[in-house]
């Protein structure tokens, strides 16, 4: 026996042959109309399908509603009473009885069976589309039970929260941190081999009076010296490394082997900076760093070691301290940032900027009515990358990695809660660079790895002479 499909394109093949016999073409004309409507009824009864009956009436969803208004989504076991005592029975629930309450009930029943069965089927049980499909579904539920659906999409586990997906943010979030500017605002000069040797003139000649003429042997010009010497600057490497599972990658919901290069040279611009203040070459470091981990950037492991990267050279700190130019500012005020500037000499007069941490500007800097803030700078002005204001001409600037948890010393101790402030001399420092950062990836095949590493050949240092105060430290405020 034909189908109905079949039936319809005998039918129509029919009625193409009749239309081909030019005899019939007028004469067949009514009949040919009549089976090309049974053809398109047929066609259409192929295509209907009646809807799943609906066995329960909506109103009946109410019985799935706990005596504690929560939703009994499985089915659950309780005890009821008989003439035979408490006997335990089984109570579906919305999701697994075998009877649809309603059109919006079945529908809620067949997206939660194509869910199970998806996240079945995967290793990583992330549906996001049908979730989102759930979450739309569940806001249209019937009036009589909408309030109790809506409270189960913001409950806990075990009273709907299992069905309401979490929404997923496809892209890392970071904490602020104040923008790093210190690299910007020291001149760079480039190193073609690892050691720089840069002829220093440290003194002038010295002139004297001339003398007078008064015979055929005139006594000869008194002679003078100059003083010369080198100064020698040496690279110092500095270098992060991530290990990723490449399943890790593979799977993620965001593209991750990008946000962790533009992370790990992040990492080396932090470095740099926090070496730019805190560094400290010598051989035992000024400051307790085995336990210091500025405003928790570095981790509780791993400080203070041989490769700690505040070893790589010395910072402005602990130049200041080495040339005995700190000064005590615990009550600020004008005059003690000019205190600060003078400890230099005459390089106070040269282009000048201090350093300040968040704390210092906006607890102490900025209360000052000397302090001239960028908005009344003038459209002319030349304004620092990161400068906020200046004072006594002296642009100030934002680091944090200007700590404010020093000792009164002005050191890191471990305890203090004080912090401090710079006045540098920049035509005095300069940064060395061999070599800009360079992310380069490489995957181990026999651990499944993905390694990730950025390294950096750079140095910082001043060409004057070690006793030169070129760098001012106030501390203890």
């Amino acid at each position: 026996m034909p189908t109905i499909p079949e039936e319809a394109k005998a039918i129509v093949a029919e009625i193409a042959k009749h239309r081909k016999d030019t005899d019939g073409k007028i004469g067949n004309i009514e009949k040919a109309v009549s089976d090309l409507q049974s053809a398109t009824r047929l066609i259409q009864e192929s295509t209907f399908r009646t809807e799943t009956a609906v066995q329960g009436k909506e109103s009946e969803l109410k019985s799935f509603v706990r005596e504690d208004g929560s939703i009994r989504w499985k089915t659950e076991k309780k005890m009821i009473q008989t003439s035979q005592g408490r006997q335990p029975v089984e109570v579906k629930g919305l999701l697994d009885t075998d009877v649809d309450h309603g059109n919006w009930h079945g529908e809620l029943k067949s997206l939660y069976e194509r869910r199970s069965f998806a996240r079945m089927l995967m290793r990583e049980r992330f549906t996001p589309k049908t979730d989102l499909a759930i979450e739309r579904h569940l806001k249209n539920a019937p009036q009589g039970i909408k309030s109790v659906v809506e409270k189960a999409m913001y409950d806990g586990a075990g009273v709907g929260a299992e069905l309401v997906p979490d929404q997923f943010m496809a892209e890392l979030y970071q904490t602020y941190q104040t923008p790093r500017v210190l690299r910007s605002l020291f001149s760079e000069i480039p190193m073609q081999n690892n050691t720089l040797l840069v002829p220093r003139l440290d003194r002038g000649g010295r002139p004297y009076l001339k003398g007078t003429v008064t015979s055929d042997n005139p006594a000869k010009y008194t002679a003078s010296s100059i003083a010369t010497s080198q100064k020698t600057v040496t690279l110092s490497g500095l270098a992060c490394r991530f290990v990723i599972d490449d399943a890790l990658v593979e799977d993620s919901a965001i593209a991750l082997i990008p946000a962790m290069q533009r992370q790990i040279a992040q990492d080396l611009a932090d470095a740099l900076e926090d070496c730019l203040i805190n560094g400290d070459s010598a051989a035992t470091h000024q400051d307790d760093i085995a336990n210091w981990n500025i405003r928790d950037r570095w981790g509780a492991t791993g400080l203070g070691s041989s490769s700690d990267h505040r070893r790589a050279f010395k910072g402005l700190r602990a130049a200041a301290f080495d040339k005995s130019s700190t000064v005590n500012i615990n009550a600020l005020d004008l005059t003690k940032i000019l205190q600060l500037a003078s400890e230099m000499g005459e390089l106070a007069a040269s282009d000048r900027i201090l350093i300040a941490s968040p704390e210092a500007v906006y607890q102490h800097i900025l209360d000052l009515e000397e302090v001239v803030t960028i908005d009344k700078f003038g459209p002319q002005a030349t304004v620092l990358t990161g400068q906020i204001g200046a004072i006594a001409g002296m642009p100030i600037v934002v680091s944090r990695f200007m700590s404010a948890d020093l000792f009164s010393t002005g050191l890191y101790t471990g305890s203090g809660s004080t912090t401090g402030m710079l006045c540098v001399s920049r035509d005095a420092w300069n940064i060395f660079s061999k070599r800009g950062i360079v992310v380069e990836q490489d995957k181990e095949i026999t651990a499944g790895a993905i390694n990730l590493v950025a390294t950096e050949r750079i140095s910082f240092d001043s060409m004057d002479a070690d006793s030169t105060k070129n760098v001012a430290f106030g501390f203890n405020l």
